[in-house]
């Protein structure tokens, strides 16, 4: 009896070790839903449809977007912490994001080791606009024009709240005030700048906004992030102006914690394979970003970084109204 025991827990132990191998070569068999934390026509959205487009042709089953926006990607990443992680709900957009906003509106910060990370796909910098009408075009106009007319600029928001806070502690800093709005995502804050709705506006690279003002017609008062600016290589950014707060995001996908190894893994390498697709990095960098990959450990890595740096900018900006 013992030895038939011990048989049957070495059979038991043998299948536990290899039904995660078992369950990714049998991966996917079905659509993989991908949850979006922003609304459609912004970047997070039409890159990562770009991106699974290609998964598709590599693992043989569409990607399927499902956009959940609201409270700067806070909803939809909780409607993934909620799914099952057998790898058929995912996350993607630009995650630091909406892992930092509950940082900015009092509410419980997202616990990292409950999310298994994918991998990443590009950078994003967040860039200021304001529309050809305003009595400036620089950065140090509009500085001059908001101090001379309080309460008068409109200031949207493509559903970024950690772009939104940075440009809350530059007026903070030169004693501004501003009129905010926070949109769902960046196609909606790109149709309200373009469309006269607001006086300025942040939204990322690649959007139409972005677009607008490489033909000329919106001007680009400075980059909320601390690198380069596609196509814009005089663009200044804060940190070169001497302010403190600075973006930093990034794209990319994760699912919820529990997520088989085996199959993160070939989600992390369908993304790699896709991202040497020259067509769609070539169409991405004409958009205006900078198409790479990282592995799911280094875009953890970003994402913790991220976190770790808003709390201080949160606190600096939470008397601005």
């Amino acid at each position: 009896m013992k030895r038939i025991f011990a048989i049957l827990t070495a059979m038991v132990v043998v299948a536990a070790i290899c039904f995660p191998a078992a369950a990714a070569d049998d991966y996917p068999r079905k659509p993989i839903t991908v949850i979006v934390p922003w609304g459609a026509g912004g970047m997070s959205d039409v890159t990562g449809r770009m991106l699974f487009e290609r998964m598709k042709d590599i693992l043989g089953q569409p990607l399927v977007v499902v956009n959940k926006g609201g409270a700067g990607g806070v909803v939809g990443i909780k409607s993934l912490l909620g799914a099952k992680p057998d790898g058929y709900t995912l996350g993607s957009g630009c995650i630091p994001l909406g892992l930092t906003a509950p940082f900015f509106l009092d509410a419980e910060p997202f616990d990292l080791d409950k999310l298994t990370y994918i991998g990443s796909y590009t950078p994003q910098e967040r860039v200021l606009f304001a529309k050809p009408d305003l009595p400036f075009n620089t950065f140090e106009g509009f500085i001059a024009y908001a101090k001379q007319n309080p309460g008068k600029l409109s200031v949207g928001s493509g559903g970024a709240q950690w772009a939104l806070e940075v440009i809350k502690a530059i007026a903070k800093k030169e004693g501004l005030q501003l009129k905010y709005v926070l949109f769902k995502g960046g196609g909606d804050a790109s149709s309200a700048i373009i469309g006269g709705h607001v006086d300025l506006c942040e939204t990322g690279t690649g959007t139409p906004a972005y677009q607008t003002a490489r033909e000329g017609k919106l001007n680009l008062i400075v980059n909320l992030g601390s690198d380069k600016v596609p196509y814009f290589p005089d663009a200044k950014n804060v940190i070169d102006l001497g302010y403190e707060y600075s973006t930093m995001l990034d794209y990319g996908m994760i699912a919820p914690a529990g997520l088989p190894e085996a199959i993160r893994a070939k989600l992390e390498n369908a993304m790699k394979q896709a991202m040497e697709d020259k067509t769609m990095v070539e169409n991405m960098t004409k958009m205006g970003f900078l198409p790479r990959f990282l592995t799911g450990k280094q875009f953890e890595g970003i994402c913790r970084k991220a976190v770790k740096a808003v709390p201080e900018l949160a606190e600096y900006v939470k008397d601005v109204k």
